[in-house]
């Protein structure tokens, strides 16, 4: 499950903790709320950023990416619904209870992101946060959760709300509930 043989689930949702409460706003993370929301900005970083978020959180265990943009981000390894190749894709998250919320807003574009038809083809997926790989099953988030979560999204970064009000559908969110470290068949932690 992680770099740690034989651990358990809650070890390792331990020190993902530990490394969230080490996250600290930097000058970098105010110009992204000022710039974030801009349409050539999103547009940019919609093709530019998920390849250079990727590179910094493999190359550095999620040390640099964290530090320079102050936020918390996980890498999530899915499974392409039309091609069947892996497939990894850098999102922001928030923590609900022992789960981790990620929402497909895809910087405003209309159309969802392919991460998440992904997961509705196959929810069996892996996030990566700082060190930490940790296998998951995604759940699309019923009303009732996304009201709940998405103004958890917005505080960490008000321009989730921008890019949901330039699409005329409402953005796909997912709970990715971390498993058990018992053997491959384990189920979500209760």
């Amino acid at each position: 499950m992680g770099d740690h043989p034989g651990e358990d689930a809650a070890g390792q949702l331990r020190r993902v903790a530990a490394y969230e409460q080490r996250l600290r706003r930097t000058p970098l993370t105010g110009l992204l709320r000022v710039l974030a929301p801009t349409r050539p900005f999103a547009a940019f970083y919609r093709r530019v950023g998920p390849r250079l978020d990727r590179f910094l959180i493999r190359a550095s265990s999620g040390r640099v990416a964290s530090r320079l943009y102050g936020l918390p981000v996980l890498l999530l390894s899915t499974t392409g619904a039309k091609s069947g190749q892996a497939r990894t894709t850098p999102l922001l998250y928030v923590r609900d209870g022992l789960d981790f919320a990620v929402a497909g807003t895809n910087f405003g574009h209309p159309a969802h992101p392919g991460w998440t038809a992904n997961l509705l083809a196959g929810p069996a997926a892996t996030i990566q946060i700082g060190p930490e790989r940790i296998r998951v099953t995604a759940e699309l988030a019923d009303a009732g959760t996304q009201s709940r979560v998405w103004p958890r999204f917005l505080s960490i970064y008000p321009g989730y709300g921008h890019y949901a009000n330039r699409r005329d559908v409402p953005p796909r969110m997912f709970l990715l509930h971390p498993h058990d470290a018992a053997g491959p068949d384990a189920g979500p932690l209760a």
